[in-house]
Parts: structure tokens; C-alpha cells; sequence
């Protein structure tokens, strides 16, 4: 490590202060994917119970410690960190409960990005430049021009109806308030129109039988995460099948935990905007 002090100051305006450049950063998977793709090396990462069923999350070619409160605090030690990097949404290490957030900082010190609420979501990634401007001394291969320019296409097209959601239950949907989620913020800030929400929250809870009447949307983002129902168990869904945009084929896969890149963000807009 290097001979000069290190220090950040993270979204829980705690002072993170250490004797030199954290050499080995230990992250939760969406941190730890956006890390990797501004170039700063990730010795290991941690899930929480979206990533519990699948062991892994996509595009981590590393060591995972476990997900949800399942952390393997034997391998956490192995893998040597010297920073824990942790995403909240309201403060909290989020995925895991506050024992387990306790024994993290206990093996190395931990900061905490914001990813939710009123954050735009070029602030959120503006953060993580921050970061991995901190972690590495290399330019950070990640451009806002890319965004501009799919943000500005996107602008060019019709507008129509959009819904975002995640498979609860069998029973229940979740609908994504655009307000609390950035990457839907950003498509909402350039002129998509989003069925309206009645929660100020993350998620507001329909009946299936009830989702076409209340969102009927002519294009559904749909979440892709391992904990969402999967497209065998909604065929089975009548009330699934009744969404406009079901009915038509225009479902798009949407990652509500994507890698907070400005590279990321650009290939969902554009994919939205062909879409549209």
C-alpha cells in the first residue's frame, strides 16, 4: 500500500480514513460489478437475498462470500480486504441485517453509497466515479457521452405507456415506482411515461388480477433478478397475460440492481428506445 494516507467520505457522511490506497476491496455485487467495469480490482463480493438461490451474480468472475445473511465470514478473512464497499438505501448495509453489516466492518472498514430516492441516476454514477477515481490511479473507461446520445434518441421516439414490475408472488406483483428507482428516473426524466404509482416507496403491491386494470402498459420492464417469478410460473398467471404489452410480446428484461456505469446505463436506454 502506498506510504501516504487514503480517505473518502461516503452517502452516511462518514469520514473513511485509512494509512494508504485500499489494495483489496471486498463489495456487494452491483458495487462490485460497477467497480470492475471502472477498473478497480475486486478480490471478492457479497449477495443479499436476491442473489441467495443462484450462488452468483452475472458477470462476477470472483470469489463470493455468500448472500443475504449467509456470509462466510471464514472466506471474508481469507480474501485479506482492507475496505468493504456496501450500496444503502436508507442508510443501511443493504442485503444484509445489521450483525452482519457489524462483523463486515469488523474484519475491514466499510463505506456506503447511495443508489436510491431522490439520487438522479448520473449522481449515483458520478459517486462510483468518485470511488474509482480514489481505488486507481488509471482513467476510468466510462463516458456521460454514451448516456447524452441515447437519452437524445430516446427523446425522438413516440411516447407509450411503460410499466416496470417484479414477480412477487403468486398472487401479488410488484410495481416499480419510477420516482424511487434512478435508472427509471432517468427514462421517466426524458419523456417516458410510466403508469402512475401509489407508493412513495420502491414498490407498490397489485393483485395480478388487478395489474392490467391499474398499469396497462404497452411496453413492461420486467425485473430479471433470480428472486423474480421466472416465465414458466407466469404463464400461469392469467392476470399476467393480460397486460397489453404482455399480449403484444413487449416485455424488456430490467435489472433493478444493474452496474452503475454510465456504459450500463446507456445500453438500457437504447434498448428501451428500440423498443419504444
Amino acid at each position: 500500500m502506498e506510504s501516504s494516507g487514503w480517505s473518502f467520505e461516503d452517502d452516511r457522511q462518514q469520514h473513511v480514513a485509512l494509512a494508504g490506497r485500499p489494495a483489496r476491496v471486498l463489495a456487494y455485487a452491483q458495487a462490485a460489478q460497477t467497480l470492475g467495469q471502472l477498473g478497480v480490482p475486486v478480490v471478492g463480493y457479497f449477495g443479499s437475498q436476491h442473489h441467495a438461490d443462484s450462488g452468483t451474480a452475472a458477470g462476477l468472475d470472483l470469489p463470493c462470500v455468500g448472500a443475504g445473511d449467509g456470509i462466510d465470514l471464514d472466506l471474508v478473512k481469507s480474501l485479506r480486504p482492507d475496505l468493504v464497499v456496501g450500496v444503502t438505501y436508507a442508510g443501511e448495509v443493504y442485503g444484509v441485517t445489521p450483525a452482519v453489516a457489524d462483523q463486515l466492518e469488523g474484519i475491514a472498514p466499510s463505506l456506503r453509497i447511495g443508489i436510491a430516492g431522490d439520487r438522479t441516476l448520473p449522481s449515483v454514477i458520478g459517486r462510483f466515479h468518485e470511488l474509482a477515481s480514489a481505488l486507481t490511479s488509471t482513467d476510468l473507461p466510462d463516458s456521460e457521452a454514451d448516456l447524452t446520445s441515447a437519452l437524445d434518441a430516446l427523446g425522438e421516439k413516440p411516447s407509450v405507456q411503460v410499466v416496470a414490475l417484479s414477480g412477487g408472488t403468486e398472487t401479488d406483483a410488484y410495481v416499480a415506482n419510477p420516482a424511487y428507482w434512478p435508472s427509471l428516473h432517468l427514462l421517466a426524466d426524458a419523456g417516458v411515461q410510466f403508469t402512475p404509482t401509489t407508493t412513495a416507496g420502491g414498490w407498490e403491491v397489485v393483485k395480478w388480477t388487478e395489474l392490467a386494470a391499474k398499469h396497462p402498459a404497452d411496453l413492461v420492464l420486467y425485473d430479471q433478478r433470480p428472486n423474480s417469478l421466472g416465465a414458466d410460473r407466469l404463464a400461469n398467471i392469467p392476470g399476467w397475460s393480460e397486460v397489453p404489452g404482455v399480449r403484444t410480446g413487449k416485455v424488456l428484461p430490467w435489472n433493478p440492481e444493474p452496474p452503475l456505469t454510465f456504459t450500463t446505463a446507456a445500453a438500457f436506454v437504447t434498448t428501451v428506445a428500440e423498443h419504444h
